[in-house]
């Protein structure tokens, strides 16, 4: 899409007509064929509908392959996924064919699920609030806490029975769940509550978890999982720089060092004022942020209308800058 404009002043100038021209006749054949797809109208829908609907599914792919914690928002991200392409098919030329890409998308979301993200989702104190639930979620679908998922709970189920060490261990965490999602003891009062949308999951269990001390202990661990070997792949490749042919007789130790050494210093100069401006600007673009809504490369140069309440009423947008 970003190359329309482009490619539609590529057709008409004479460097092209001449370059079809003086082709053999397979070549003046594709180029006309190219001209027709630049200058069809219809395409364009086309290419502009199949943006919108695969956007959602990008967005999330990017979320997973991300490092940090997130372990506890895969499984909600993945429902409000469904819901925002639902909303775009209603819109789109594409409609009758919404069956289908739920069918292949939700073939390939059994397939690649694990209860250890449905226990992530039930263990993030977030997804429990009442101002969270009374937002109606994508595709208009009422939200609803975890505990009243039933495939939720399966899965909370046979993740806390694959975590106990016995029968004992296994009531015992059930037990605490019930205290946690009920809001008793500690997490009935109003603070606990209100942080529960403000602080990082890991930190409100490591802040509220004494009343149940071995489902937060639990949590934690959960909750500080990645959900991809992404960021291991990563490693891996920079581990390529350092351990190569020539030299493969690097021990283990000295690798180690070099490529923390290497991964250091690639962030530090991002501080430097030669990786903002100049010929070696933004030099190691970073492919791996999960905030990216389009060509990485570009990602500086974008600037998106950020609308707050007050502005919405007054009819007037303000311009920010991503950093």
């Amino acid at each position: 899409m970003e190359c329309r404009e482009a490619l539609a002043t590529t057709i008409v100038l004479n460097s092209w007509r001449d370059w079809v021209k003086c082709g053999d006749e397979n070549t003046r054949i594709n180029g006309a064929k190219v001209c027709d797809t630049i200058k069809d109208d219809s395409f364009w829908d086309d290419v502009e509908s199949i943006l919108a609907i695969t956007k959602p599914i990008f967005l999330l792919i990017k979320f997973c392959d991300g490092e940090g914690p997130k372990m506890g928002e895969i499984y909600e991200r993945m429902d409000n996924m469904m819901g925002e392409i639902k909303d775009i098919m209603q819109e789109s030329t594409y409609a009758s064919y919404y069956e289908q890409v739920e069918k292949i998308i939700l073939t390939r979301w059994e397939k690649m699920s694990i209860p250890l993200r449905c226990l992530g989702f039930a263990l993030n104190p977030r997804f429990y609030d009442r101002r969270y639930l009374q937002k109606m979620a994508p595709a208009g679908m009422q939200r609803k806490p975890p505990n009243l998922d039933k495939e939720v709970m399966q899965g909370v189920m046979e993740s806390f029975n694959r975590y106990s060490e016995n029968k004992v261990k296994g009531r015992l965490l059930r037990e605490q769940f019930v205290t946690f999602h009920m809001k008793k003891g500690i997490y009935s009062m109003a603070e606990t509550q209100t942080d529960a949308l403000t602080m990082d999951p890991i930190d409100w269990w490591s802040t509220y978890g004494a009343e149940t001390p071995d489902l937060a202990l639990l949590a934690k661990k959960v909750l500080s999982q990645p959900i991809s070997s992404s960021s291991a792949e990563r490693n891996w490749s920079t581990y390529s720089y350092i351990h190569n042919v020539k030299r493969n007789r690097l021990n283990e130790k000295r690798a180690d060092k070099l490529v923390y050494i290497h991964s250091n210093i690639r962030l530090l100069s991002r501080f430097h004022e030669s990786y903002k401006s100049g010929p070696n600007k933004n030099w190691d673009i970073n492919p791996e942020s999960t905030y990216i809504e389009g060509s990485s490369s570009r990602l500086d140069d974008m600037v998106w209308e950020c609308l707050d309440e007050e502005d919405l009423e007054n009819g007037q947008g303000k311009k920010q800058r991503v950093d």
